[in-house]
């Protein structure tokens, strides 16, 4: 057998800070050969990040590295910059997690896609140009000539991560690093991006840094487990599928969302009906949310409006969890801010229990968001880094309730950490000082500690990994069954939404497309959208079934400055006829009791 293109053996990456030193890394042994594709998996903190930047001699000042790391037989761990910037880029690639943050926000996309190509191989700006363009080509970014005079955030996130993969494309490696390379994406865009690393499997061997499982299903030919800095467990994907051998590994698997009927549902106490009782907490009633924006036709601009919302109807009660999913970009988090007045409306009413709240004064609408909690996305972004945990939770408190005394409320804030899982000591540490799940519980007890009616969660657990995720649903599952609130659940990911929704309402640039409860959407899908983001959830145990099955969009979501005519999906849409280009579908009841906005659901 020849030679492995690159072999790590007993590799360990060690850390000093002022506190002690951590072993990240422990003695990690893997090869990889031409052809292979290789998943490294494992939760946060497992030390996986920090294998694939000893790898590629990325670590950071105050890490030392140990071990061997072979690429073509030649020792490159702890190699002097030079001869690392010779293999850099040229013959070993790396596509980072986060593209907005790796790519520069003031440099043109062909610049940068450039600049690597002209640094290694001396080639004249008019070959590097065509190069690009190639390699756009091969990445499927549509309009690649437009797409080389962008900046970074004029892309959407699926396409900058393919500008991200293009430039690692650019030398033709022989060894593709890929670390996360698919946790902020769509599901949608995330199958596409997965389809194109497996067409790729045959010029590069890859390297796939992940926490979750269902994306190596499929993808990845070998999978080595990492816990605590070392590999657990390793083998072939079926095998690791179908016989998992070490703890970590089944309960890596056990995050996964699992196919059939309820098969993940956390069913609450009661799930009442929308307008039961004494009518919904919330109610909306055709909402709009439109924007003035620019856009160019040759060398002239004209004001356009941007419609971001447009006309969405809908209503919870009390206790119930509706969940909205649809794409980045499909107005999921501006129909929120909406509903909180963080932002005005165009058109349409927001009723909290009767009371239409774009008529009440700044004053007025403060105190009804008593009722309103709010957990945000990004957690850690989230909280005040110069505030303690205690201090962030009891912030609600000193703004609502002035008249509370010190010890009230710190026995408050203590009820508060108590009821997420945090511990007394805890209040008196800085955001830094958590991990992702411990942040956003963090959020929650802040968010909670009012006691709202109504939680609004803006894509909750999108940071997080798989078993944290499902902690973190768990735990607002309790909250909920605790103290009765309704719940406005926004994502992008249905594997998550089927966990906690009583019903579901999937939007498409502006407007809902479908609306029913959260059993019959997921057995009996009936929009083409609907069934195409349901495809794309991972399943464990299905991976070849499952890529036969799976619906690809092609494309991205259009501009909803300029959306198609008639059905917006229409583009995207596998059974679109012309009909569809000519008529826009209205919302029509179903046999199943869905409601579809489809000529053919």
């Amino acid at each position: 057998m020849s030679a492995p293109l690159l072999a790590c053996e007993n590799l360990h990456v060690r850390f000093t800070t002022r506190a002690s030193e951590v072993h990240a890394v422990r003695g990690v042994d893997f090869e990889a050969r031409a052809g292979d594709c290789i998943g490294i998996v494992g939760e946060s903190g497992s030390g996986k990040t920090q294998t694939a930047m000893a790898l590629m001699g990325l670590l950071a000042d105050n890490a030392a590295a140990s071990g061997s790391v072979r690429f073509r037989e030649e020792e490159i761990l702890n190699a002097p910059a030079r001869r690392l910037n010779r293999i850099r880029g040229r013959r070993i690639s790396m596509v980072f997690q986060d593209p907005m943050a790796s790519l520069t926000p003031f440099l043109r996309i062909g610049e940068q896609l450039c600049e690597a190509l002209r640094q290694h191989s001396g080639m004249s700006r008019e070959k590097a140009k065509a190069r690009a363009l190639e390699v756009l080509g091969i990445v499927q970014i549509s309009d690649p000539r437009r797409r080389l005079r962008m900046y970074p955030h004029q892309l959407s996130g699926g396409q900058r991560q393919r500008v991200m993969i293009a430039q690692a494309l650019m030398c033709e490696p022989d060894l593709l690093i890929a670390d996360e390379p698919t946790t902020a994406l769509d599901l949608t865009i995330q199958a596409q991006i997965l389809a194109f690393f497996r067409s790729l499997k045959k010029r590069v061997a890859i390297v796939v840094i992940t926490h979750d499982l269902g994306v190596v299903a499929g993808l990845c030919d070998k999978v080595l487990v990492m816990q605590n800095g070392r590999i657990v467990e390793r083998g072939a994907i079926e095998r690791i599928f179908r016989a998992p051998r070490h703890p970590r590994t089944r309960a890596l698997l056990a995050a996964l969302p699992r196919p059939g009927r309820n098969a993940d549902k956390l069913t609450p106490d009661s799930a009442p009906e929308a307008g039961a009782g004494s009518g919904p907490l919330l109610r909306v009633d055709d909402l709009k949310v439109h924007f003035a924006a620019r856009a160019r036709n040759g060398l002239r601009s004209r004001t356009v409006p941007l419609k971001a919302v447009d006309g969405v109807s809908f209503q919870i009660a009390e206790g119930e969890t509706v969940g909205i999913v649809g794409e980045s970009g499909c107005g999921k988090s501006t129909l929120a801010r909406a509903v909180l007045r963080l932002i005005g409306a165009t058109g349409g009413r927001i009723a909290w229990q009767g009371e239409e709240l774009s008529r009440l004064s700044r004053k007025a609408m403060n105190e009804r968001r008593k009722d309103l909690g709010v957990v945000f996305q990004d957690p850690l972004s989230s909280l005040n880094p110069r505030m303690t945990i205690g201090s962030i939770i009891a912030e609600p408190l000193r703004r609502f309730h002035p008249e509370m005394s010190r010890e009230d409320r710190d026995a408050a804030v203590l009820n508060a950490l108590r009821e997420v899982g945090l511990e007394r000591e805890h209040r008196n540490r800085y955001p830094h000082e958590f991990s992702g799940g411990q942040c956003q519980r963090v959020s929650i007890a802040r968010a909670m500690i009012l006691k709202p009616r109504l939680l609004i969660c803006d894509e909750p657990v999108s940071s997080l990994d798989l078993s944290t995720r499902k902690q973190t649903i768990r735990l607002l599952h309790e909250l909920q069954n605790r103290h009765k609130v309704a719940i406005l659940f926004i994502s992008h990911d249905l594997s998550v939404v089927r966990m906690v929704c009583d019903r579901v309402l999937v939007m498409h640039l502006g407007r809902f497309v479908e609306m029913a409860e959260g059993n019959t959407l997921f057995d009996a899908p009936s929009h083409p959208y609907t069934q195409a983001l349901i495809s794309a959830i991972p399943a464990p145990g299905l991976m070849a079934q499952q890529q036969a099955q799976r619906i690809i969009l092609a494309g991205e979501l259009p501009s909803p400055i300029n959306p198609p005519s008639g059905c917006a999906f229409r583009t995207r849409c596998p059974i679109a006829t012309s009909l569809c280009g000519e008529q826009a579908p209205a919302f029509r009841m179903l046999e199943n009791g869905a409601q579809a906005a489809c000529h053919y659901a």
